[in-house]
Order: C-alpha cells, then structure tokens, then sequence
C-alpha cells in the first residue's frame, strides 16, 4: 500500500457523532418480516410519494428475482426532464400485497439518504398492481464490480475502495438512526450510481423468506448469534456483516471464508477464527474490521462509533477535498 497522505477526489462530508450510550439503536421486531403487517397498511401523508402511471414509461428489463421483475424506466413527472428510475414489480398476481408491503415499509420507516437506494414513490397501475420507483444505479451490483476490477488494480482504485466503505457504514448508520435491521447486508446488496457512491439495499419485509416456510440464512455474512435465524438480528449483528462487507470490499469480491464451508463457520467462529487481512487493506482498516467481529455482540461498536473511528482516518484539505491517512490508527 502506497503510504502517506492519499488525495480524496469525491468529497466525502463527515459530521461529528459520539454514541452517547445509543450503541445499539436497532432491533427486529415481529412485523418486520410481516408482509399482512405492512401489506395490509393504510399510509398517511404519503400522497406526494404517488406517482401517476402516465408519468412512467417502462424501457428494458435490468434483472429479475423469484418476487419481482426490476425495469429500466423514464419518470417525467416532478415537472422537470425526464428521470432514468427503476421500476420494480411483481412478477405474480399473488405478490400484490407482497409489493404493498415493501412500499409501505418504504413510506414508514425508510426517508432518504445518500447512501441508501431512494425510494422516489409507487405507482398504482391497474393491470400490474403498485410497483416502486427507485432510484437507478447505472453502475450495477458492487460485488460485480469488485470482481471486475481484480485484474486492474490501481491507485485510484484504492482509494475508491476506502470511499466505498466509508459509504456504505454512512447508510447503515443512517438505518440504524431510522430502527431498521437490515439483516442481509453484503456486497450483492449494494448498488453503485454513476459516481460509484454506494447505495444499500435489500432490507426490508421479505417474500422470499415467508413463501419458503424458513429462513434461508447466508452464513458467511450472519453474526454468530444470528446463523440459526435472524429473528433477534439487531444494529450490532448488522456491525459484523458490515465488517464483512468490509472484507468484500478489500478482497476484490472475494467470498468471505474462502477455506471454510459454510456448515463449518459457526464453530470456527466460536474457538476465535477471524479472517486474515484481504491483500488491498491497510492496518486501519483491519483494525476496525476486527472490532466488527467481536464473537459477543455487546463488545461490538455500533454504527455512530464506527463511522466516527472512520472518519478519524480521513482530513479536511483544500478546495473541499479529503485526505485518507493511512497510518494514523
């Protein structure tokens, strides 16, 4: 790793927080994996978040899960030109209230951050049932590309990867401000917009989980307490993830535990197994990934004491930029 002072191109705006004692602000509740919960709501005050069908004209499709088709789309209202959105539907009649679910979530827990996919509002379309209308990310799937920057691996992509992280903790932070749990946080559930900022996704009520009958759990991202199912995940069980994510990130895409099958992490764990620093990660970095990983989730940090260690790593300079100092911590 280079060493020094790195020059920060984008700018990254970091604003004091101290815990405070608020170390762990999020906690799953029952309702929220509960589709009839939120399916079933009446929101309030969220008119201006409607959207009129005549003001959404579908392009292409992007991608496609087991519960929704995502589409390439064009929004002309806001009177201003037109917006690139995406427009996610579901793919059967039976997901109506499916898809109700996830935007009323939206509406009542979520707001807008920056670091977070926006939620632009919903559409009530007769033919297809309501659909969302979020924000697109033109530059795709961070862990897509990761991978594809393995073989092109430069200066500039380094200190991309420090921007990344320090992103992505903003956003979980900001949910664990708002009492969301995300509980499936990973590399495959954050997106990049045409600055490669990212922006986290995949939380909320879901689908796929309830139609199974059981969870399906990615164990190479849970925390410990968390591998046999997520019902008590809360901000500091996101805190582990986020350090894997973090090891995603400086590994180039790499998938976590890369000698250990999955049955076999809950006990490696247990005797103290950590992963070895990824070969694009500086000392500071692993410091903090290593704190994420506290077998016992209350000597874990939340995500104000996390971010706040982040941005002791990076200084104020000229003409608004930021510079990482890679040897402070």
């Amino acid at each position: 790793m280079t060493q020094g002072i790195r020059t920060i191109r984008n700018t990254i705006r970091v604003r004091s927080h101290t815990n405070g004692g608020y170390n762990n602000r999020a906690y799953s509740t029952k309702f929220d994996d509960d589709i009839y919960f939120y399916g079933q709501m009446e929101s309030t005050g969220a008119t201006n978040l409607k959207i009129s069908r005549k003001d959404i004209s579908l392009e292409s499709e992007l991608a496609q899960g087991r519960f929704a088709t995502i589409y390439l789309a064009k929004y002309y209202g806001n009177h201003r030109d037109a917006q690139t959105v995406a427009a996610k539907m579901t793919k059967k009649e039976e997901n109506v209230m499916k898809m109700k679910a996830k935007i009323n979530f939206y509406i009542e827990k979520v707001g807008h951050h920056k670091n977070v996919v926006d939620f632009i509002g919903y559409v009530e379309d007769d033919v297809r049932g309501s659909f969302m209308v979020l924000e697109y990310c033109e530059s795709g799937v961070l862990k897509e590309f990761l991978i594809s920057k393995k073989s092109d691996v430069t200066v500039d992509l380094e200190e991309r990867l420090f921007r990344m992280v320090f992103g992505v903790c903003l956003g979980m932070d900001y949910l664990s401000s708002k009492k969301v749990v995300h509980r499936r946080l990973a590399a495959r559930n954050i997106l990049l917009d045409h600055l490669f900022e990212p922006k986290i996704t995949g939380f909320g009520p879901e689908p796929e989980a309830e139609q199974e009958g059981e969870e399906r759990i990615p164990l190479k991202w849970m925390a410990p307490e968390c591998m046999k199912t997520t019902i008590h995940a809360n901000e500091l069980s996101d805190v582990f993830s986020f350090g894997i994510v973090m090891w995603e990130i400086f590994s180039l895409g790499d998938t976590p535990y890369p000698d250990v099958q999955s049955r076999d992490v809950a006990s490696k764990l247990k005797q103290g197994y950590k992963m070895k620093k990824p070969e694009y990660c500086d000392d500071a970095f692993y410091k903090i990934m290593l704190k994420c990983w506290h077998y016992h989730p209350n000597k874990r940090s939340g995500f104000a004491e996390v971010k706040d260690q982040l941005s002791h790593m990076f200084q104020e300079g000229p003409s608004e930029e930021y510079y990482y100092r890679s040897n402070d911590l």
